[in-house]
């Protein structure tokens, strides 16, 4: 049975799509939609969003016989996010209205989850097919480049992220907390459900050539835009590990050069090496709190989820934090205390305890950087 204006509860499918200058395709859209509902013989809706078309298609959707809704603020994701606001359905697909995703494979969709899993995912490349034409090549190179990245950070295991034809439980969506606004919204869905371990499964789908509509999708500033958010959702590749294992090399020199010289591979160093060990001492441990400060904004602002190094962080807080700063703030000034008056002793002639110097000059970023990284770590907290 098709959902009519007098049905406001009971909805079992809710079908969406964003749609913005599509008056030549949506029509086609939204009847496939209502025909899939009709042979499924379930209660269901068709929500076309209009997302400032200046064209006919809220009209013309309209009367192919869609739910019409104007959402002003332009992007995907906000497109979206008002589609699934107004959807009142236990089960929501989502599809763009150009005709290049066919609804009549809705019923895919609708079965998967129907037998318990959280979010189906459209597969255009590892069972499906892409017609000739449909999508520029360099997508072919850049979105499964994208899709191994989140999948390497997020262990979602999925063939295809960015598809952007999918079915998602109206219960899972409503623990995403979803924000982005534009393309990006399409990974943050995967990315969250990964955190969130949903039940995650493919159906393999077609993606057809556009039918006469302009393609919204921009190549290369999308693509950045995808990108940057999976590497700023992906605090610990991103951040965390790499920044700690810069530090952790760094310290190891410093250990190995603490006699004066170490001797590896009958290569002898001394403590000129140490340059390059405190720039990467220092390297490292600004990438690291980068990483921390990251992952607490991006936990009070609801995209990611607490692990175990921002709980480590909190339980730290912000006085431990600076304190530890202050502490390496005051060993390296006794340090370089203590080197000066050997210079000194020398009538300042050559600096016979170079390595000495170099490790608390490092010390002293360290600290510093340490204070200034609890100071904003509490205006993070405040603003939550």
């Amino acid at each position: 049975m098709i959902q009519c204006s007098s049905m406001k509860n009971n909805i079992e499918l809710s079908i969406i799509m964003p749609c913005y200058n599509e008056e030549k395709s949506v029509s086609i859209c939204v009847k496939k939609a209502l025909k899939v509902i009709k042979e499924l013989k379930i209660t269901g809706e068709v929500i076309v969003i209009d997302n400032n078309s200046s064209d006919k298609s809220s009209s013309v959707a309209k009367k192919a016989g869609a739910l019409v809704f104007l959402e002003k603020n332009k992007g995907y994701g906000n497109a979206l996010k008002r589609g699934f606001k107004e959807a009142r359905g236990q089960y929501i697909i989502m599809a763009d209205a150009d005709d290049t995703y066919d609804f009549l494979e809705s019923k895919k969709f609708y079965k998967k989850l129907k037998e318990g899993f959280d979010l189906v995912m459209g597969d255009r490349y590892r069972k499906g097919k892409i017609e000739k034409g449909a999508t520029p090549f360099i997508h072919k190179i850049g979105a499964p480049i994208l899709t191994k990245i989140l999948n390497i950070f997020y262990h979602t295991n999925v063939s295809d992220a960015h598809c952007g034809m999918r079915g998602i439980t109206k219960n899972a969506y409503k623990k995403l907390n979803l924000s982005t606004e534009g393309m990006e919204f399409a990974s943050e869905m995967i990315v969250k459900a990964g955190k969130l371990r949903l039940k995650i499964t493919e159906v393999p789908i077609t993606l057809s050539k556009r039918k006469g509509s302009e393609a919204k999708l921009n190549t290369f500033k999308d693509g950045w835009r995808h990108l940057t958010f999976l590497l700023t959702q992906g605090t610990n590749f991103t951040f965390i590990y790499p920044g700690s294992l810069l530090f952790l090399i760094g310290i190891i020199i410093f250990i190995l050069l603490s006699p004066g010289k170490f001797t590896i591979l009958g290569r002898t160093f001394y403590y000129h090496i140490l340059y390059i060990a405190s720039l990467i001492t220092i390297l490292g441990y600004t990438i690291f709190t980068f990483g921390v400060l990251t992952k607490q904004y991006s936990i009070n602002e609801k995209l990611t989820e607490q692990d175990r190094t921002s709980i480590l962080i909190k339980k730290l807080g912000m006085n431990k934090i600076i304190l530890i700063g202050f502490i390496l703030v005051l060993i390296s000034i006794l340090i370089l205390s203590y080197s000066y008056v050997i210079w000194a002793e020398t009538h300042f002639g050559r600096i016979l305890s170079q390595g000495r110097v170099i490790a608390g000059v490092t010390l002293f970023v360290l600290g510093i950087q340490t204070i200034f990284t609890g100071l904003f770590s509490k205006i993070i907290e405040l603003k939550k």
